[in-house]
């Protein structure tokens, strides 16, 4: 089986009241503990926006999903925002299927 470890990468930049997460690779169930410690960190510094820049993210499963969701949360109790940006058009699709278009704006490459 191959090792799913190390496909991800998650760079954070700060400025001013936004955030800017960059998530490159594949994320899947084995990142999605990184992705989470990463979205309640955010959180806890109550940012007016969070953008995600999906553009080079190749792929994503539900647990990832889920983890935008819980950070949508948690912004959404602070009154932030979080924006998606870069979604290629499978992720698209998968965004729309699983309705994620509906709570968060989401941005096409």
């Amino acid at each position: 089986m191959k090792d799913r470890g190390k496909n991800m990468d998650i760079k954070v930049s700060e400025n001013e009241d936004r955030i800017v997460v960059t998530l490159r690779g594949d994320i899947y169930v084995e990142q999605t503990d990184e992705l989470l410690e990463t979205f309640n960190s955010i959180i806890e510094k109550s940012p007016q926006e969070v953008i995600i820049n999906i553009k080079d993210l190749k792929s994503i499963t539900s647990s990832g999903i889920g983890k935008i969701v819980l950070l949508y949360k948690g912004l959404n109790r602070k009154n932030g925002k979080i924006r998606i940006i870069g979604a290629n058009e499978t992720i698209m699709q998968i965004f729309k299927v699983v309705k994620l278009d509906k709570l968060v704006e989401i941005e096409a490459s």
